[in-house]
């Protein structure tokens, strides 16, 4: 007979390794004006762990927004289903944070405004005071804390982008999916909003479940547990699930030279190029 500690030990462990996100033989086809079914991607499988950062990379038109879209919700499969912890998505929820690559703030309101809307929103048993409390830790978190009566005209794109972030994990998600959304900073505040991001996953104690859209090997690389490679489209197909072996925490100027980086910087950069075709390098 077990006591309750090692009870509670067993829950733990298949917690840990129980999936938050299972995506089982999905299918998604979009009607065309007058010519028939497009299908964006087919037969897709793809189970996700609690607290895993997962990238998924490919050429433009290979289905990975649409592949993440059909776990926040806002596309439905034509065929198969996406689960999140355990309940079928039928549609958007607030156990999954968004963010995209154009931040979708509203421009008429201040950055504090932004998040707490959010906050008010979702959290709606929560009172003022402890709204107001976890709207300005998430944005100490992010360092906007000393910017939040300003309008979104008023800032960087960088800033911009870690007050969605701010906003995203406010709400307390248990999945945030990311869809390409440093595809439009330039290299230094990727850089350093790649470490805004594992630090606030950090402070949450990896509670957090992380999809990311990206063109960028490496910041797959340096982001994420697991690199998902599609094939090109129409009705793409996952080529290949890639493991990251780099211990956390990593330091970019360091895991850069180490030879499991190399290693599978360049497997990924092979997939890629292997599923190019000769359009695509006379056309792009």
């Amino acid at each position: 007979m077990i006591t309750e500690l090692e009870n509670e030990i067993l829950i733990e462990k298949r917690s840990e390794t129980s999936n938050c996100i299972s995506v089982k033989n999905v299918t998604i086809s979009f009607k065309t004006n007058g010519k028939g079914t497009f299908t964006a991607v087919k037969d897709i499988d793809l189970d996700i762990k609690k607290g895993e950062i997962v990238s998924i990379i490919g050429h433009s038109g290979c289905g990975k927004s649409t592949l993440m879209n059909s776990i926040s919700g806002m596309v439905r499969p034509t065929f198969g289903e996406v689960t999140v912890n355990g309940s079928r998505v039928t549609g958007p929820g607030p156990d999954r944070g968004i963010v995209f690559q154009n931040y979708s703030l509203l421009p008429w309101m201040t950055v504090y405004r932004n998040v707490y809307e959010a906050v008010d929103s979702v959290l709606k048993n929560k009172s003022a005071l402890e709204k107001k409390e976890i709207v300005e830790y998430n944005l100490k978190m992010v360092n906007l804390l000393q910017h939040k009566d300003k309008l979104p005209g008023q800032l960087s794109g960088g800033m911009k982008q870690r007050t969605a972030i701010a906003r995203a994990f406010a709400i307390n998600p248990s999945v945030l999916l990311l869809d390409e959304p440093f595809g439009a900073l330039d290299a230094l505040t990727k850089g350093s909003m790649h470490v805004e991001l594992l630090k606030i996953w950090n402070l949450n104690k990896r509670q957090q479940t992380i999809v990311m859209v990206t063109h960028d090997i490496e910041e797959a690389i340096f982001l994420s547990d697991r690199v998902v490679v599609m094939n090109d489209g129409p009705e793409a197909t996952i080529r290949e699930i890639v493991d990251i072996n780099i211990p956390r925490p990593r330091n970019k100027k360091d895991i850069v030279h180490l030879p499991e980086y190399m290693e599978v910087h360049d497997k990924l950069l092979s997939l890629l190029v292997k599923n190019l075709s000769i359009e695509d390098v006379i056309f792009e």
